[in-house]
């Protein structure tokens, strides 16, 4: 007998209320604000803020470094209101200065101003051939060699250079590559192949990237142009000024440490690193595009069956007197 309340069992399953499933509930965004951005854009924006300031910060540092460390060649109180440093490349047995180049910076104009001497320059001196290239190495090369070069040079343009610096082959290709090759216009088919110094020139006419080799082997080619080594010295101005000209920009001031290692290694100079510094900075002052491009004045002639290039002294003197003083 059941008691009142009681569910009687009649054998059947109770009935279970059917209930369709519902969607899970969605996240609950944020309400939307006027000028409220997404915070992943705000990230993007301080990451970029700060790339930017790192940049500033390695552009603007060595920057500073030579407007405090720089110190003009010759000290600030120079008797010449330029700066004129003597460029030198040796030939690949490293005794003949193949490439000699004053190179005249006036501040006060900011003017450029490049001028070639030919390496068969006659000069007065006692060496089995009086010229000009071969006052290095009679001195015995190094720093003496290069004393004997400044007062041969001296002799022919009437003023000693407030600094040299001699870069053999190595340096020379090593600098255009750290300084990520330059762009040129080759004048002619350039081909010579020299196996005694392990020199092959193989270059085609025409505007391209020069990296360190193909530069390298553009300043020393000369047999095959009609005023040989006259013409080979205006080449190696226009790529000069070339270079300085694309070089001296803000962003290549991060290539400058591997530069100073490369001049520090590889580089015969009496310069100091502050002397180095002051220049470095040149190129990002001066007008370069507008850079003065000269040959010294004279004349080739033979001379006791040798061929020589005998400096015009007036001409020289005025040239040097507008330019170099």
């Amino acid at each position: 007998m059941s008691k009142r309340g009681d569910r009687q069992d009649t054998g059947e399953l109770p009935e279970i209320p059917v209930r369709f499933f519902e969607a899970p509930p969605q996240p609950v965004s944020a309400p939307e604000y006027p000028g409220r951005e997404p915070q992943p854009a705000r990230k993007k924006r301080h990451v970029l803020r700060n790339l930017i300031i790192i940049i500033l910060i390695l552009v603007l540092v060595p920057a500073a470094a030579f407007i405090a460390l720089g110190e003009r060649p010759g000290g600030p109180a120079s008797s010449r209101g330029s700066v004129t440093i003597l460029l030198a490349g040796v030939d690949g047995d490293g005794t003949r200065t193949d490439t000699i180049m004053l190179v005249s910076a006036d501040t006060a104009g900011r003017g450029i101003t490049f001028l070639s001497i030919p390496r068969d320059t006659y000069v007065s001196a006692p060496y089995s051939v009086p010229k000009i290239n071969s006052a290095y190495g009679w001195a015995g090369g190094g720093e003496k060699g290069m004393e004997e070069l400044c007062d041969r040079i001296e002799e022919v343009v009437g003023f000693r250079p407030d600094g040299y610096a001699l870069v053999n082959l190595r340096a020379f290709a090593d600098i255009v590559d750290a300084m990520g090759g330059v762009y040129f216009d080759v004048p002619q088919d350039m081909y010579y192949e020299d196996p005694y110094q392990d020199l092959t020139i193989a270059l085609k006419a025409g505007f391209r990237l020069l990296d360190g080799e193909d530069a390298l082997g553009l300043v020393r080619f000369r047999s095959g142009y009609a005023m040989a080594d006259l013409r080979r010295v205006e080449v190696q101005r226009d790529f000069m000024k070339a270079a300085l000209k694309q070089w001296s920009s803000p962003k290549n001031l991060l290539r400058l440490p591997r530069l100073i290692s490369i001049i520090k290694r590889d580089v015969l100079t009496d310069l100091s690193p502050r002397n180095i510094l002051w220049l470095l900075r040149l190129p990002l002052l001066l007008d370069v595009e507008s850079a003065g491009n000269y040959t010294l004045p004279g004349m080739p002639k033979t001379i006791n069956g040798g061929s020589y290039f005998v400096v015009d002294a007036a001409k020289t003197s005025e040239l040097t007197g507008r330019y170099f003083s």
